[in-house]
């Protein structure tokens, strides 16, 4: 399922982290999300090559959810959606993405107070997601082998 190459590329995200933790919990933040973004874009693409269908440069959560499935991983979909759910959401009750897009994209002071309050929350999902599935590559790629 995984070839070197592959493996390889996955393994690597770890050293893309722009090391935003110097700013604090937001920073934490951006850091994890743009690190969970990237892994699962690549999860996503190798799931779609598999199927031959044409890669995305966005994050589905069905596709996701699907690519998770394919390469069995297991990681609730309830946290998958908390994590990469899109769209503009409500004040309050964002996700990880819809708060990054609101802090990246206009500086929403709003979404900053709103990322400082969740960030334990969100923060240790992240963390969980990039360690799970890193762990669970390894497992997959070596009984591959």
């Amino acid at each position: 399922m995984f070839s070197n190459k592959r493996l390889n590329a996955l393994e690597s995200v770890k050293s893309l982290d722009p090391n935003f933790y110097c700013a604090g919990v937001v920073g934490e933040f951006i850091s994890l999300y743009l690190l969970n973004e990237v892994f699962a874009k690549k999860l996503q693409n190798y799931y779609r090559i598999d199927n031959k269908k044409p890669e995305l440069d966005k994050i589905q959560i069905q596709v996701l959810t699907a690519s998770l499935k394919h390469f069995s991983l297991i990681f609730d979909e309830s946290d998958l959606k908390l994590i990469f759910k899109g769209g503009g959401g409500i004040v309050g009750k964002k996700s990880a993405r819809q708060l990054r897009n609101g802090y990246l994209h206009s500086l929403s002071a709003t979404d900053k107070q709103e990322i400082i309050n969740k960030s334990h929350t969100y923060n240790n999902l992240m963390r969980a997601f990039l360690v799970l599935c890193k762990q669970n590559i390894t497992r997959v790629f070596k009984s591959d082998s």
